[in-house]
């Protein structure tokens, strides 16, 4: 039995070397190595601790630290090189992120069946019967940006607190999206808000979320730019970024779209155009790589200037992400006035 078992761990850590290198190849040959080579740097990567295992000698406690920090590994692994993110559902259901050309194929291949994500492929503009033209602005009462969230539950855990509040509860990203819309309105652009709770049932989310966003065109359709906000899941390990914004650390702002859209190439444009007047302005303040998700829409095929976006990640604090509300208003307001 004993070297049964001794023979199964040492398999099971070859294994584990041989998908970590054929991993790690990968990553070399699409060009995103760098990154993960930093991370597994910074963080100071613990192959000796992966490797111990069945050692004579460890203490309990020292069996469950090694336990606990392969777990973690493991996690962190994953992230690195698939973009599953085993805290974040997200990242199962709905092709979080774009798998390699040729290879990954099946992450983000489960749909919820009655998600509107799933109401078939869109080949060309006259399939999309969603699609709402913005109209022309003839008024400065007309309404130029609406906000609104898939995941209202979605909180900060960086001071203390919840990952994500008990379903049916608003959590700290309505807040940012409504403090927002306030400065938003204060520097004279016309913003409105939903508070409206979408994920009470998670899986229903984007079903609530395509009415929510719907709703919100048909009722102002002079809005150019339309922002499902949300925080960012990563494995503790990866840690959260912030960016010092006059005397504030500020949390990062990340931008996700979905390609599976035959216009999201007008929302790449506009995300783009917002990103180089962040960078003008604040630089650093958004992630200049945006992250594409193939198989994808999140709402995005119902207008121009559909845009997800992450503010922060859970592992900041709700002062940081409400330390992004006004210089973010102020980068919409001079990307809106261009």
């Amino acid at each position: 039995m004993f070297y049964e078992n001794t023979w199964v761990r040492t398999a099971g850590i070859i294994l584990f070397l041989a998908i970590f290198i054929f991993f790690m190849s990968l990553s070399i040959v699409d060009n995103s190595s760098h990154q993960l080579i930093k991370i597994l740097t910074e963080k100071s990567f613990p192959f000796e601790i992966v490797l111990l295992e069945g050692v004579p000698g460890l203490s309990k406690p020292e069996r469950e630290r090694i336990h606990d920090v392969r777990y973690n590994v493991a996690g962190l692994g994953m992230y690195l090189l698939t973009g599953v993110n085993i805290s974040d559902a997200r990242t199962y259901f709905l092709s979080y992120y774009a798998p390699p050309e040729q290879g990954l194929p099946w992450v983000g291949w489960s749909y919820y069946p009655n998600d509107p994500e799933m109401e078939g492929p869109i080949l060309e503009m006259l399939d999309n019967p969603f699609y709402s033209e913005p109209t022309p602005i003839t008024s400065e009462d007309d309404i130029v940006v609406g906000v609104y969230h898939t995941h209202n539950a979605e909180s900060y855990v960086g001071a203390g607190g919840k990952e994500r509040e008990d379903p049916g509860e608003n959590g700290d990203v309505v807040k940012v999206g409504k403090a927002l819309v306030d400065e938003l309105n204060r520097l004279g652009i016309r913003a409105i808000h939903s508070d409206q709770i979408n994920d009470a049932v998670y899986t229903e989310s984007y079903d609530n979320s395509f009415t929510v966003a719907q709703n919100m065109l048909k009722e102002n359709p002079t809005i150019r730019i339309l922002l499902d906000i949300h925080r960012d899941g990563v494995p503790p390990q990866v840690g959260k970024s912030v960016v010092k914004i006059g005397d504030k650390e500020t949390a990062k702002i990340l931008i996700v779209l979905g390609q599976n859209n035959p216009t999201w190439e007008n929302n790449n444009s506009v995300a783009n155009n917002i990103i180089q007047v962040a960078e003008n302005k604040y630089s650093g303040f958004f992630y200049n790589k945006i992250r594409y998700a193939s198989e994808a829409r999140y709402n995005q095929h119902l207008t121009n200037g559909a845009i997800l976006l992450e503010v922060g990640s859970q592992l900041n604090t709700t002062e940081e992400a409400m330390n992004t509300v006004q210089p973010l208003a102020e980068v919409l307001k001079e990307y809106l006035e261009r």
